[in-house]
This record gives C-alpha cells, structure tokens and sequence, in this order.
C-alpha cells in the first residue's frame, strides 16, 4: 500500500506595519501523519535568532547538586534488594538508581557523567553508550522483579524549557504495566496498517523515504535515521531500529550507533544556537505491534526572554506546531551524520 503524506496549504492575508502597510500573504501548512493520521501545524515565519546563552553563572551557582558525584552516592535512593542488591548500578561515569519521585509503577534515573553541566556540543558518544547500556540493565531488573512492565521509555529532559529542574544530564527509565497515549496510538495504528497491508509500516516508511530522498537522514547498520513528514515538535528527528523488538534486544553495536545519532542531533541543535531538548526511546514488549522508536526534539532555546513553546494549539486544540519544514531540516542535518 502506497502511504500517503497528505498535506493543506493556507494563506492568511494582512497589510503588513513590516512592509509600509503593503499587502502580504503569510502561509501556514499543515500536514497529516501518515500513520497516526494525527495532524501538526508548520508555521513558516519562526523565533528571532539569539546568541548562544552563557551558563557559566547558572552552573556555577548549582554546582554541587544531588547527581554531582560527591553527593551522588549518598544522597539518591537505593534499589530494593529485589532488584539490585547493591542498592545502585553503574556502567562506565553512569549511575542508576530509583527515582525519589517516580511518575510510574517503575520510575528510575541515570545520572550520564560527572560533569555538572554540558553544552549540547561537548555531549560524547560514550555518555550515551553508557547511559543505554544501564538503562537496558535497568530495564532488565525491573522485568524479572514484575513480569507486567511491558511498556518503557528512556526520556531526557535537557534544561528548564526540557522540562528538568536540574541542570546535570540525566535520563529518566520508566516502566508501566500500560501504555502512554503516544504509545497506544502508535501500537494500534501499526497493528492496523499490519492488519490491512500484511507489511511492517515501518519498513515501508524508510523504503519510501528512501525513494523519495526529501526526509532520509541515513542507515546505519539496523537503524535508520529520517526527518517526520509531520513533525510533533520543533526539529524532530527519528531512528527506527530494524530487526529488534525491544531495547533489550539492542547490541553493542546498535548502542555505539544511537549514541552517534543522538550526539549529531544534538551537535547541529548547538550548531542553531538551540540549548534545550527532549528525547525518548519507546520499547514496548508486544508481541501484535513490537516497536522501538527514538524521537529527538528541541525546545525553545533558554534565554533572558524565554518564550515558551507550548500554546493553546498543542495544550487544548492537540495540534502540534514546528517552525522549519521537514525537508530544510533534513538538508541541513545530513553533513551532522557523516
């Protein structure tokens, strides 16, 4: 089956105080997901640009936070002795341990390194190899302790427009015995597109991107990296993992190569003078709609005159908005992943 990236084109017109009062037309596009048919909104005039932010002051005045390593272990909480006997689990500079507030039947954070405070641009590899590779430890204990965690992300929150109220890098591992929204609606639009063309939608997404050349980043081993026709936020990019059904299934190898992704990702964010994002691995352990999704999205940048990028179009109208097209987007980030 042929799938469909189905798009509406307006224009509003206006007399322009820019322009001496002149006559303009200003176009706005929206476009339908393919899959979720869920419809987002490119606005095509965006935010002023603003010099990077110096966090000198910030960091310095934070320094010496709980995940800090002199406090780290002796100011987290520790595992039950169910699920790690050792209290908390380390991989490399990562440390894990249960989340002091957990938003879930199973909510645990990964402090990624020692540094209190990195640029998006000083990110390496070798942060996120470590970090997913106890993420996936986690994940693991957690399922042989309670059997019902079907359902998991690994999220990061990066800054206060990220939504993180603390400055060191840390993700979030979190397990449920049901799905979020993003993931039920993922799991049944793909169990039906399943359904009606006995093909994995995935699989057909990435052949058609690739044909098409306009949104296809790269493949890297089982991981493919591609641009969404209909964004759901600011810069979004994607990687769907071929041939592995969940993140327990992911080698040495798929881990080197997402850390990679993500470092690029984030590499060209600093590269806009972008400071704050968001990302989230989806694992769901389901044998009708298996899925393993990666989504990187920026935020608005921090700065003295932060304006938030969240409006009553995403928070009561469920319309998500994104300033630049998919396909800038994806000419601009290619260079990042060679």
């Amino acid at each position: 089956m042929e799938i469909k990236f189905e798009r509406y084109h307006l224009q509003s017109e206006l007399l322009s105080p820019l322009q001496e009062f002149k006559r303009i037309s200003v176009p706005t596009e929206i476009r339908v997901d393919p899959l979720t048919k869920r419809r987002s909104r490119i606005i095509t005039w965006s935010l002023p640009s603003t010099e990077k932010f110096d966090f000198t002051e910030m960091a310095s005045a934070s320094k010496g936070c709980v995940f800090c390593p002199e406090n780290v272990l002796h100011k987290t909480p520790k595992f039950i002795e169910e699920v790690a006997p050792e209290g908390r689990l380390q991989r490399g500079k990562a440390i894990g341990f249960p989340n002091l507030f957990p938003a879930g039947a199973s909510g645990s954070v990964v402090v990624l390194c020692e540094e209190h405070f990195l640029p998006l641009n000083q990110f390496s590899p070798q942060t996120y190899e470590e970090g997913l590779s106890l993420s996936m430890e986690i994940v693991r204990r957690m399922i042989r302790f309670d059997p019902d965690l079907r359902y998991w992300q690994i999220s990061q929150n990066f800054l206060l427009p990220g939504g993180s109220s603390i400055l060191h890098p840390h993700l979030q591992v979190i397990g449920d015995p049901i799905p979020t929204n993003e993931m039920e609606w993922l799991m049944e639009a793909s169990a039906s597109y399943q359904e009606k063309n006995n093909t994995v939608y995935w699989k057909d997404l990435v052949e058609t991107e690739k044909k098409l050349g306009e949104r296809f980043i790269t493949t890297q081993g089982h991981i493919h990296w591609f641009v969404p026709f209909a964004p759901i936020g600011f810069n979004e990019v994607c990687a769907w993992v071929e041939n592995h059904p969940s993140i327990l299934t992911l080698g040495e190898e798929e881990l080197a190569i997402l850390a990679k992704g993500i470092v690029s990702t984030l590499k060209y964010y600093d590269h806009k003078s972008l400071n704050s994002f968001n990302l989230a691995f989806y694992s769901i352990f389901d044998e009708s709609s298996p899925l393993l999704l990666l989504r990187i999205i920026s935020r608005t940048p921090f700065q003295p005159f932060y304006l938030n990028d969240c409006t009553f179009f995403e928070v009561l109208q469920s319309e998500l908005t994104s300033n630049i097209y998919p396909e800038e987007l994806c000419r601009e980030i290619r260079p990042f992943f060679t």
